[in-house]
């Protein structure tokens, strides 16, 4: 199986597994693609003016 696997902390201090499909974060990002230097999300947040807009993030990954 080619899956990559990042490994993410969370808040209360236990790590989670996650790939892509997964869902994740406040906002409950979708998870799109994980690679070996970032993960890429797509979110729905709020827009400020009582509706919503879609916003892609990547998030950097430590090779610690």
């Amino acid at each position: 199986d080619d899956t990559l696997w990042a490994l993410v902390k969370i808040p209360e201090g236990a790590v989670q597994t996650v790939k892509a499909g997964n869902y994740l974060g406040q906002n409950y990002g979708k998870i799109m693609n994980v690679s070996e230097v970032k993960m890429d999300m797509g979110e729905t947040v709020s827009n400020g003016l009582g509706g919503y807009k879609e916003r892609d993030i990547s998030i950097a990954l430590n090779q610690e």
